[in-house]
């Protein structure tokens, strides 16, 4: 046992938290073949915990909805940019009124990760459609 890392024990209890996932999706909708075919399952081969993307467009397909319960890190692709510091700052700020805002209407947290961060990649590809070249050159002349 001494021998084990602390690396090996994470994903131990991470497979462990997966497969409980899976049977509890298994018992609670058995009518949804999807269920099973996601991360949990694709995950017994090998130590990857990310889906790929044809999976993941399958599975937004079929439901529009994400499940709360699932890790945001289980069933969504991570990807790392890099922005200005002032343009992170206000997308910080910006996520803290939304929150605010999404809170007393709702009731529920705006996570920032599973709805947030989406929403603002989704607005911004709403608003890039029909720009043509010299107004994104306008556009990126802003952040130089």
């Amino acid at each position: 046992m001494s021998d084990e890392t602390r690396a090996d024990r994470l994903r131990r209890r991470r497979r462990a938290q997966r497969d409980q996932q899976a049977e509890q999706s298994d018992s609670s909708e058995p009518d949804n073949p999807s269920e099973t075919s996601g991360p949990a399952s694709a995950s017994t081969g090998s130590e990857s915990t990310i889906p790929s993307t044809a999976q993941k467009t399958d599975d937004a397909a079929e439901s529009p909805t994400v499940d709360d319960s699932a890790s945001v890190k289980a069933t969504r692709v991570g990807t790392y940019m890099y922005l200005p510091e002032d343009q992170r700052s206000t997308l910080d700020f910006r996520y803290k009124e939304l929150n605010l805002a999404y809170e007393r209407a709702v009731g529920a947290e705006l996570e920032k990760n599973r709805h947030f961060y989406p929403l603002v990649v989704q607005a911004g590809l709403e608003a890039l459609d029909g720009v043509d070249g010299e107004e994104i050159r306008e556009r990126l002349l802003q952040f130089e």
